[in-house]
């Protein structure tokens, strides 16, 4: 920090700090602010006016423009969280963790017991998204033959974890 700055510092931190407290009626913010305008000033020391308190109090008066601005932004990011949460969105808690990861450990156990085959068409189609018809050229089979395994997979799966068919 330079000599001019340190002084200019000494003589006007004390109104720049009024000036704040009066318009944010946060002691806190504008100490922060107060800080922020300073190391600006340090940060662009080229900067050489005619008169430096009319430059630093226009700093000040923008900074608590961008203050109320981000506020603004702020709150209303708030007002929509809150309309988010007001629609029942589904939690995710510890329960629900736990009983995907065992209903994640039942479908893998079911996947085994498919032959092998079966499985890798079943997990190439359903899980890797491909195609029937690259499915059955890989194969070398019909894609009919393709459909007939994804649902003997199909049908297995729902067997074993007791769903409707």
């Amino acid at each position: 920090m330079s000599e001019d700055l340190r002084a200019l510092s000494r003589r006007l931190r004390p109104a720049l700090i009024a000036f704040f407290t009066r318009r944010l009626r946060d002691p806190a913010l504008a100490e922060d602010l107060t800080q922020d305008l300073f190391c600006r000033l340090a940060a662009n020391p080229a900067r050489d006016s005619a008169n430096p308190e009319a430059y630093v109090f226009q700093i000040a008066a923008n900074l608590v423009r961008d203050h109320y601005r981000r506020e603004t932004v702020r709150g209303r990011y708030r007002r929509i969280a809150e309309l988010a949460d007001d629609r029942e969105i589904d939690r995710i808690d510890a329960e629900r963790t736990l009983s995907g990861r065992e209903n994640v450990g039942r479908v893998a156990a079911v996947l085994n017991t498919l032959p092998e085959r079966t499985r890798n068409i079943f997990i190439l189609y359903r899980l890797e998204g491909m195609q029937r018809k690259p499915i059955a050229d890989a194969f070398g089979i019909s894609v009919s033959a393709v459909e007939k395994h994804i649902a003997s997979a199909m049908r297995l799966l729902l067997e074993e974890l007791g769903m409707p068919q």
